[in-house]
């Protein structure tokens, strides 16, 4: 998947250089003001140097799909890894994740178009990711980490501090706002918003604590039909980790700009405007949030693999016994 991710980004990047459509990643005072670093890249140029990255990244792809040695390849990690973290922390801004919300709302039309070219490019980290982490492991691994459970508990606590608030503007009280802000959540399709936002926050925090409850492998017994099935593996990993991606790269970008706008002494009059406080301080619980839900699906996908490991070796000696 990470050849072909790159093959098709590539593609894309010759497309542009020879003056295409549908560059992603222009901007200008938008992008700026939504923390990104690529602010207004020219089309030409920059398609060039996406089809440069995507040719490269389509070789060490091509490498990386060798038959697995016994040993770990560190060149070809020393490749992914810079791969991933440019794709999921430089390229990302805070348009990504405001997509997500307007999707959740039924807004698809307000999508913009370098949220889709992010949200591509999130998807090739990911891959570059996971491929340099199977570049990089050989064939012991060391246990499931003791603080696991712990971080768990953390990511699952964590999005409280951001749905409380959003619950309290949706009831009415509208601290930390300025007049405008105020006025926009307090109108009935503001208090909706703020309300799935918050409710779907809950919610991803109680999924979480299925990461190492008994009802993240198996469905509970009272759920008619289904009570005792095992969850597949990926039905949990693959959301909790896109989560995680989103909320890390949004992050990463609010807590970049808001440095920035500590150094440089202009946060009045931004984002970061200390009369409407309370409508970006909750957005900073974003990166810790990310980060400890990451690490918490690694320890579940480490687990639950250990688990069917141990699994087919029993079914294995039991055969063997029989026979």
């Amino acid at each position: 998947m990470t050849a072909g991710w790159s093959a098709a980004s590539a593609a894309a990047g010759f497309t542009w250089a020879a003056g295409g459509p549908g560059f992603p990643f222009a901007g200008g005072e938008r992008a700026i003001r939504m923390g990104a670093v690529l602010t207004a890249p020219a089309p030409e140029p920059a398609g060039a140097v996406i089809a440069g990255l995507g040719l490269a990244g389509l070789v060490v792809a091509l490498l990386m799909l060798r038959r697995p040695r016994p040993r770990p390849r560190p060149r070809l990690r020393i490749v992914g890894w810079p791969a991933a973290a440019g794709l999921l922390l430089i390229v990302p801004d805070g348009r990504l994740l405001l997509a997500v919300g307007e999707l959740m709302v039924g807004h698809g039309e307000r999508v913009e178009a370098a949220a889709v070219g992010q949200a591509w490019c999130t998807a090739g980290g990911v891959l570059w990711a996971g491929a340099a982490h199977a570049a990089g492991r050989g064939r012991d691994r060391p246990a499931d980490p003791a603080w696991a459970r712990r971080i768990t508990v953390v990511a699952a606590v964590l999005p409280l501090g951001y749905a409380v608030p959003r619950t309290l503007w949706a009831l009415g009280f509208t601290f930390g706002l300025d007049p405008v802000t105020a006025a926009m959540v307090s109108a009935p399709d503001g208090r909706a918003r703020e309300l799935v936002f918050a409710a779907a926050a809950i919610i991803g925090g109680l999924l979480t604590l299925g990461l190492i409850q008994r009802w993240g492998t198996r469905l509970p017994s009272w759920l008619p039909g289904l009570r005792g099935r095992r969850i597949p593996r990926r039905l949990a990993t693959v959301p909790a980790t896109a989560a995680a991606v989103i909320l890390t790269g949004a992050g990463f970008t609010m807590w970049r700009a808001l440095t920035a706008a500590a150094v440089t002494g202009q946060a009045d009059g931004t984002a970061f405007d200390g009369a409407n406080w309370a409508a970006w301080a909750g957005n900073l619980i974003w990166l810790p949030w990310g980060i400890a839900l990451g690490v918490a699906t690694w320890a579940y996908h480490r687990r639950r693999g250990d688990q069917l490991a141990v699994s087919v070796r029993t079914n294995v000696d039991g055969r063997s016994r029989s026979a």
